[in-house]
C-alpha cells in the first residue's frame, strides 16, 4: 500500500466515524445582508454579523439536544440605536433612543438528526424596552449587548424552556 492510499483510507475512516453534525448544531445564513435595515457600516457590519452568528451557535450548544440542529436564515437586522454622522463625537458612535430598538427577522427550522421537524417558522423579534434592561446589559463592553439579550430571551422561550419538565396538575 502506498502512502497516499493509506492517508486516503484514514480520511475516509475518520469521516465515517464522525457525526454528520456537531452537537446542538446551529447554522446561520445571512440573506442579502447588503439590504439589511441597519447592520453598521464597513468593517462593523461584518463584525456584527459574525457576533450574531457566534451568539446563535453559543445558545444552540446550551439549549439544543445533541441530535438536534437549527437552521436560521436571517432576513433583516436593525441594530439598537443609530449612527448619527452629524454628531461631533464621530461616525462610529451609536446613539440609543426610545425609538431605535433592535429588530431581527429570520426563518428557522429545528429538526432532529433523523430529519423530523420539531419546529419551524418566521420570526420577527424586537425589544421595544431595550433601554430598560438591567445595568449588566447597559454597561456591557461586548459587541451588540442589546441584540444578544433580545435573542437570548427568544431562544430561551423557544428552545430551552421546552426541555424543562412541565408541572403536573
Amino acid at each position: 500500500m502506498n502512502g497516499r492510499s493509506y492517508f486516503t483510507g484514514l480520511g475516509l475512516l475518520a469521516s465515517l466515524a464522525s457525526p454528520p453534525m456537531a452537537l446542538g448544531a446551529v447554522t446561520v445564513q445571512f440573506i442579502a445582508p447588503e439590504r439589511y435595515t441597519d447592520v453598521g457600516h464597513g468593517y462593523d457590519s461584518e463584525r456584527h454579523l459574525q457576533a450574531i452568528e457566534k451568539h446563535f451557535k453559543t445558545l444552540g450548544q446550551r439549549c439544543l439536544q445533541d441530535d438536534e440542529s437549527l437552521e436560521l436564515r436571517v432576513l433583516d437586522i436593525d441594530l439598537a440605536g443609530q449612527q448619527e454622522w452629524w454628531q461631533r463625537t464621530g461616525y462610529d458612535v451609536r446613539v440609543m433612543r426610545d425609538i431605535s430598538w433592535p429588530r431581527l427577522s429570520f426563518d428557522y427550522q429545528w429538526r432532529t438528526a433523523s430529519g423530523k421537524i420539531l419546529g419551524q417558522g418566521r420570526e420577527q423579534v424586537s425589544d421595544m424596552n431595550y433601554l430598560w434592561r438591567s445595568a449588566w446589559v447597559r454597561n456591557s463592553t461586548e459587541t451588540l449587548p442589546y441584540e444578544k439579550a433580545m435573542l437570548g430571551d427568544w431562544f430561551e422561550r423557544r428552545f430551552c424552556q421546552s426541555r424543562q419538565p412541565q408541572p403536573s396538575t
